[in-house]
């Protein structure tokens, strides 16, 4: 008997197929974007399913992903951003709100809403947690999308900014 494997992040579960048809859903607009191999798309999110979907779409792509510290400050995200070469940024609708100076002008910014059970591990209200008006909300955005069905690059893998440790 074969079992579909599932991905659990907090309390949630996804399955394995889910997250990938999402990631090739990501990857048809990642490409829309101009997005393609040896580009740089940037993942300023927390564990989400959203940071599997973003990443496995870039990786279709042949372009390179580049997590954020999500506790960087407004001048480390900008750094961050404008040395990698971002070509998209994918980030949680309250992180957003911290890093919004440090956005390069022209960079697609596609808002991830800050689950519930980010909210209560973070202290996250309500309202920080929503998609902004005007901003491209990701659930919506990869809804609209088609995935891709055309054989991915080989992933080139990630662009680190850290080692992890004191820096």
């Amino acid at each position: 008997m074969s079992v579909e494997p599932w991905v659990r992040v907090r309390e949630q579960a996804r399955s394995s197929a889910s997250i990938h048809d999402a990631g090739a859903r990501a990857a048809t607009g990642f490409a829309g974007l101009g997005i393609g191999s040896s580009d740089v798309v940037t993942i300023y999110l927390r564990n989400d399913f959203a940071l599997l979907e973003a990443q496995i779409g870039a990786g279709m792509l042949g372009a390179y992903v580049t997590p954020a510290n999500w506790h960087s400050t407004v001048d480390e995200a900008r750094y961050l951003f404008e040395n990698s070469g971002t070509k998209a940024i994918v980030i949680h609708a309250d992180l957003l709100r911290k890093v919004e100076p440090a956005l390069p002008a022209n960079v697609p910014v596609l808002v991830v809403e800050t689950s519930e059970a980010l909210r209560r591990a973070y202290g996250v209200s309500e309202a920080e947690a929503r998609v902004p008006e005007g901003r491209a909300d990701w659930d919506g955005w990869l809804a609209a999308l088609q995935p891709r069905t055309e054989p991915g690059e080989p992933p080139p893998g990630a662009m680190i900014y850290t080692s992890g440790t004191t820096g």
